[in-house]
């Protein structure tokens, strides 16, 4: 591979992974110092604490290089090329990208599958993170599907903007509740529903037309390139499947129906009819108010 190229893979992303993995180490010595109120979270918390302000760094730098790469290179959004295509500054996000995940990866599946934490991580996270760690991959070292990875990227990205400042802000307990609402309001129609859902399902679109029409002579572009197409269409899935567990989460699934008239609440007063799945014999109807649980984070 040529260094002139591939020099950002063999500094930036040592680099990269270097310095998360410090800062995430070497919490403890200076966050109680920032932020008193450090000191009062949960061992667990401080751990996502360090976790997700070393995501929200990730992110604040990854999104602008994207963005310039992108305005700058006028090739690579008229052409929308699969074929290997370099620029140097999106290569360099990447490799920054990836160090990140090469640290998180390690972090978050242990949580999920060492010690069975299911409220920092889950599944679809874990799965999620590995995926994106590919993708990320497999781009510098052929360089195919520029456009798509470098916008998915930052879509996928811009929207931790605020999600992460959203969750930050639930750590340390913040009063500023105007702020969170701006904040959320933000991360719902900019981040989620703009960039997640409609922007990469609009890309999604466009690359599923290209690759209709990709030719090649290499067997390895063509399986780069494919494989890029199937990791672009489970990164929007997923993004799917987050926007569900969301709108669950906050129950407005149930407020929906009740709006459209298909889950009608029982009259004041009016007793529930017990039917054989309700309830067994011996026991009293249990309550469908959930019990409430700890912020996810």
């Amino acid at each position: 591979m040529d260094w002139a190229i591939t020099w950002p893979l063999y500094t930036v992303y040592p680099i990269s992974t270097l310095l998360f993995t410090s800062l995430y180490l070497a919490g403890p010595l200076y966050w109680p110092l920032i932020l008193p109120y450090y000191g009062k979270m949960s061992t667990l918390n401080r751990k996502c604490w360090r976790q997700n302000t070393n995501a929200m760094l990730h992110t604040l730098i990854l999104c602008p290089l994207l963005l310039v790469a992108i305005m700058t290179d006028p090739d690579m959004r008229a052409l929308r090329p699969l074929h290997p295509h370099h620029n140097t500054l999106g290569y360099v996000a990447l490799c920054w990208s990836l160090g990140y995940f090469t640290f998180t990866i390690p972090w978050s599946y242990y949580l999920y599958c060492f010690q069975g934490e299911r409220r920092a991580t889950n599944l679809a996270l874990c799965i999620h993170h590995a995926v994106v760690w590919i993708a990320a991959l497999t781009y510098l070292l052929g360089r195919t599907c520029a456009l798509y990875g470098a916008v998915g990227f930052a879509a996928m990205e811009f929207t931790n903007w605020f999600f992460i400042a959203h969750i930050l802000q639930q750590s340390v307990r913040s009063k500023w509740y105007t702020l969170w609402n701006a904040n959320f309001l933000v991360l719902v129609v900019v981040g989620v529903i703009g960039m997640r859902l409609v922007l990469c399902t609009y890309m999604l679109v466009l690359f599923s037309q290209d690759i209709a029409t990709f030719s090649s002579d290499s067997p390895v572009e063509w399986a780069l390139v494919a494989f890029q197409y199937v990791i672009f269409i489970m990164v929007v899935i997923l993004s799917w499947v987050f926007i569900w567990y969301g709108i669950k989460d906050a129950g407005l699934d149930k407020v929906a129906r009740r709006k459209l008239g298909l889950d009608q609440p029982y009259a004041k007063g009016e007793l529930r009819r017990a039917s054989s799945g309700d309830a067994k014999p011996g026991r009293a109807l249990r309550s469908n108010t959930k019990d409430a649980t700890a912020s996810k984070l």
